[in-house]
């Protein structure tokens, strides 16, 4: 049965503040609503201060309250322009009187002394694990569920600030694990930390299933919606995650050093965690720079189109908040105004579509991952966007996606370890024709060996941890993935390097390692010997291929942005995706692409990252790009789409053109039967139909100057 939280929605969120209710102006915020075409609300209800005439005890009520109830009016607004609705709470902090009456409810320090807010003086958190969610923030939900009009419940920030260390949270905790709470002492990566972090997961998740248990025993049509962030989503059970309408990645705007591509990182991450439940991105009007923190302030108008905009072209329904009803500043309107009626042009046809992409990457950038780690992971994803390559993410919890129609390439950026199932599930896809890319050498397997040993039977000699200074690599003779380099000999290498046993008769190497040497005096620097160990090399495995750069080129395209390292992995990824891809993207600037395909539909989106602010915001304009073209292979398509697919383009007059070659029969399968494919472009909020040009299965089309985003659709 489909409910009002079915579909992708575009939320407005107004997170009240105490003194709001002295002149909240519920026609301004109409106005807001109509401007931007939301189509669901999201509002403060309670928890720390409520809004709303609660008979719950020690539930603070605002003191400006007075007899207004503010969420009993936006409620009301909502339902008479047919909104979805979902009541906001929020039980990290409580005041004074909790702390007098119930002290058991408040968080300690390892000490034992009562947790106060970092931020405001006078308060204090709540343990997550206690009295306060498990009890009062309980009775709260069920008396907004029961009295209001609301589709959902949201909590924000409930997963607690730490151990808590209360004496309850203890005590249940060693009765499950046998073990007393960690400690700040104890190492990060050790294991009482990561028994601690196991236990958490497991209880949260049994928060959440409570909270939504509770809130159904009073309404049964109302659900419980946690709040999470990109690498917290990792904190709730499938088991959990499966029974909640959709998740929410609270990632509100770029902070320091980030690329403008973390907003569709995140969706992208999610899914994979979760596959096939919808996903919000929740962005703030304002600039997220925690050691700042102007919450009630305004980013640069394209900053925050840009974001959304990233967001939903990989899948993340757009989500806006607002913190204080008074709009001091009303700059954002337009760019959210701007951002959902690009939304509301691409959610029209995409409804019924799943992302499809032949490249995937496996994803370990999780919380606890080290900083190498974290820099390969973005590195890798740099790389992806610069190349234009469409890409879904694969991981321990996703191993069905190496399954997925059309998929042709893994790359595995430099990940320490796989568990075995991973590493047996990474053969089997190459066995049966799907090409592996692994960089830093490739991780080893827990339990057993090197991955690239169980595949290729090459030792991994020794692990060159680094930082190696004034490596390269030269190219073999005769070898592959040199293309791009012009008549350089030599390239930088990396800084952490893998020596590798004797390679088997039928490896192909395409660089050696230059023997490193000294980087001071000057005079020192130059090569002893001639380069003898292979550094990039590959073998064929069953039907496939797998290839090894022996260096950590995807941390070191991060840290250092070397364009080698991007014509070397763009060489690479081209080689795994058989030398052509279902979609290229033709033409100035850069451009983050992701691909869709529903049984009768492929769509291609595309958001407009060009801009000397891409890496580090903010925007200060959008830098719009003419001449842009996309190649489109057909029998690709086919493939990506599970099903049979005309190979002749149809321009406005549905004219067909002659049937393709048929496709490769492996891992991307079949071309179907001639006959029309419609192409449509985007151009500002309206589908246009496009002429089309065609070379065999190769489509090609010029697309409008694309401004935030590029949009092309092909259905038959």
């Amino acid at each position: 049965m489909r409910t009002r939280l079915d579909g992708e929605l575009r939320w407005t969120q107004l997170t009240f503040v105490e003194n709001d209710p002295l002149d909240f102006d519920l026609d301004a915020w109409a106005d807001v609503m109509d401007r931007t075409a939301s189509t669901a609300v999201c509002i403060s209800a309670g928890g720390y201060v409520a809004y709303y005439p609660t008979k719950v005890g020690l539930h603070h009520r605002s003191v400006h309250l007075g007899d207004r109830d503010l969420l009993g009016e936006v409620v009301d607004l909502a339902r008479s322009r047919g909104m979805a609705v979902m009541a906001r709470v929020d039980p990290h902090a409580v005041h004074q009187d909790v702390v007098d009456q119930r002290p058991e409810w408040i968080a300690r320090t390892e000490d034992g002394e009562l947790l106060e807010h970092w931020a405001m003086p006078g308060i204090y958190l709540t343990d997550a694990f206690g009295g306060y969610s498990w009890e009062l923030t309980t009775e709260v939900l069920r008396e907004i569920a029961r009295d209001y009009d609301v589709d959902a419940l949201f909590a924000n920030r409930w997963q607690g600030h730490g151990p808590g260390y209360t004496e309850s949270t203890a005590r249940e905790y060693r009765a499950a694990t046998g073990r007393d709470l960690p400690r700040a002492a104890d190492p990060a990566g050790g294991e009482a930390w990561a028994t601690y972090r196991a236990w958490r997961r497991s209880r949260l998740s049994d928060l959440v299933a409570h909270w939504d248990k509770a809130v159904q025993e009073v309404a049964p049509e109302v659900r419980f919606v946690p709040n999470l962030g990109s690498f917290t989503a990792a904190d709730l059970e499938p088991r959990v995650a499966r029974s909640v309408p959709f998740l929410l990645v609270d990632h509100q705007a770029r902070g320091d050093g980030e690329a403008l591509w973390a907003a569709g990182r995140d969706a992208k991450r999610v899914r994979a965690l979760h596959p096939g439940k919808p996903v919000g991105l929740i962005t703030s009007v304002g600039p997220e720079l925690h050691d700042f923190r102007w919450k009630d302030s305004v980013n640069a108008a394209v900053e925050t189109t840009g974001w959304i905009v990233d967001g939903f072209v990989h899948g993340a329904f757009p989500w806006f908040t607002k913190f204080a009803a008074r709009i001091h500043d009303p700059r954002w309107i337009p760019a959210v105004e701007r951002a959902f009626g690009l939304h509301r042009a691409v959610a029209d046809v995409r409804e019924d579509e799943r992302p499809a992409a032949e490249t995937l990457v496996w994803d370990a950038d999780e919380h606890t991952a080290t900083r190498r780690v974290r820099d390969a992971a973005s590195g890798v994803y740099q790389a992806l966007v610069e190349l234009g390559v469409p890409f879904e993410y694969v991981g321990p919890g996703s191993l069905t996606a190496l399954t997925r129609p059309g998929v042709r390439l893994v790359v595995v950026p430099e990940v320490p370890s796989i568990e075995p199932e991973a590493a047996d599930a990474l053969r089997v896809f190459v066995e049966a024709g799907g090409s592996l890319l692994l960089t830093g050498g490739g991780p080893d397997v827990v339990g057993r060996q090197a991955l690239v040993t169980e595949l290729l039977g090459v030792e991994v000699a020794e692990r060159r941890e680094g930082i190696v200074r004034n490596n390269y690599v030269r190219r073999e003779p005769g070898g592959t993935l040199q293309e791009g380099f012009g008549d350089a000999q030599r390239i930088v290498g990396g800084t952490r390097l893998v020596r590798f046993g004797v390679l088997d008769r039928t490896s192909d190497v395409s660089w050696r390692f230059v023997p490193d040497h000294p980087d001071l005096p000057m005079e020192e620097v130059y090569p002893r010997s001639e380069p003898t160990e292979p550094a990039v090399f590959g073998a064929r495995l069953g039907a496939g291929r797998v290839d090894v750069i022996g260096f950590n080129a995807t941390e070191l395209y991060w840290q250092a942005l070397q364009a080698d390292h991007l014509t070397l992995l763009g060489n690479a990824v081209r080689r795994g995706l058989g030398g052509g891809a279902a979609v290229e993207v033709r033409g100035p600037g850069v451009l983050d692409v992701a691909t869709w395909a529903g049984d009768r539909s492929f769509t291609v989106l595309a958001a407009n990252l060009t801009d000397p602010m891409m890496m580090r915001g903010q925007r200060r304009r959008v830098s719009p790009l003419d001449g842009v073209r996309l190649a489109v292979d057909l029998d690709r398509v086919a493939a990506l789409a599970d099903g049979s697919l005309p190979a002749g383009p149809a321009g406005p007059a549905g004219l067909a053109g002659p049937a393709g070659p048929a496709g490769p029969t492996g891992p991307a399968g079949p071309t179907g039967p001639a006959g029309k494919v419609s192409v449509r472009t985007l151009e500002g909020e309206q589908w246009r139909e496009a002429d089309a040009s065609r070379s065999g299965s190769r489509l090609e089309v010029r697309l409008p100057p694309v401004h935030e985003l590029a949009a092309l659709r092909l259905t038959w």
